[in-house]
């Protein structure tokens, strides 16, 4: 398995807009994607960087995934990815 870890730049936009957007538009259109697995959303508290860690089922899956929302994608108005990494998933519980 293969996890992908994303930071997007969210200080330009309100929480709970940005909840809504991942809600409504952001999360199924990735959990519709080949090879998904899981995935965990952060808010981007105090610093404004929110995070996600999604599990995909084999490489080529996770960096479809990466190559669609890797760095500088904007995946909602006013946020930018800043980091995307692929890593090996160790342990799952």
């Amino acid at each position: 398995m293969k996890a992908v870890l994303i930071e997007v730049d969210v200080t330009a936009v309100e929480t709970a807009e940005g909840v809504a957007a991942l809600r409504e538009h952001i999360v199924p259109a990735i959990s519709a994607m080949p090879g998904f697995l899981s995935g965990t959303w952060l808010t981007g508290g105090a610093e404004g960087r929110g995070l996600s860690l999604t599990v995909w089922d084999r490489a080529e899956h996770a960096q479809a995934f990466a190559d669609q929302f890797g760095i500088g994608a904007s995946p909602t108005a006013n946020a930018a990815v800043t980091r995307c990494e692929l890593r090996d998933v160790a342990v799952t519980a």
